[in-house]
């Protein structure tokens, strides 16, 4: 593997963790302001995943589900800042042409992960709305966005450009 490609696969990867840490950091901030446990997200999550809750009130804060729900939270954010960030390189490479499809490709993503996540928490919408977690995702988007910016001068100079055709 060339060093560009290198280079880019970690930038990618880094992306993801960008992804997954402003989500995380929401939740940490948002739910103690709520009145509620400092894990309380996580672990509403982790025990809807994987114990089965459908009653938010039911809720027991424990290490397992919270654990367990990180991992696959991180594992999917690995896997969109890959997806995103191999896309945004090949956009870069290729040039204005790929933008589209690139584009569309990643709201497809990013379409699909939110209303899996979505169907997820619908036993369990009651202690978490729906604009919670499009606040996260739009906040995951956005600082995800803005490092790959920062990483590809190219792709900043190419979107400040006047389209002149």
């Amino acid at each position: 593997m060339d060093v560009e490609r290198e280079q880019a696969l970690w930038n990618s990867i880094y992306t993801g963790l960008i992804g997954y840490l402003t989500v995380a950091l929401f939740f940490l901030i948002l739910d103690p302001l709520l009145g509620r446990g400092f894990l309380y997200t996580p672990a509403l999550l982790g025990s809807t995943l994987f114990y089965s809750l459908t009653d938010p009130a039911a809720l027991t804060i424990r290490p397992a589900p919270i654990i367990a729900y990180n991992g696959v939270h991180l594992v999917v954010f690995l896997m969109v800042g890959l997806v995103v960030g191999q896309l945004t390189y090949l956009a870069v490479r290729l040039g204005r042409q790929a933008w589209y499809l690139v584009t569309v490709l990643v709201i497809l993503v990013l379409g699909h992960l939110y209303v899996a996540l979505w169907a997820l928490t619908a036993g369990v919408r009651s202690a978490l709305p729906v604009w919670m977690i499009t606040v996260a995702g739009l906040l995951a988007v956005v600082t995800m966005a803005v490092y790959l910016l920062m990483i590809y001068p190219e792709l900043r100079r190419e979107l400040m450009k006047r389209d002149t055709g």
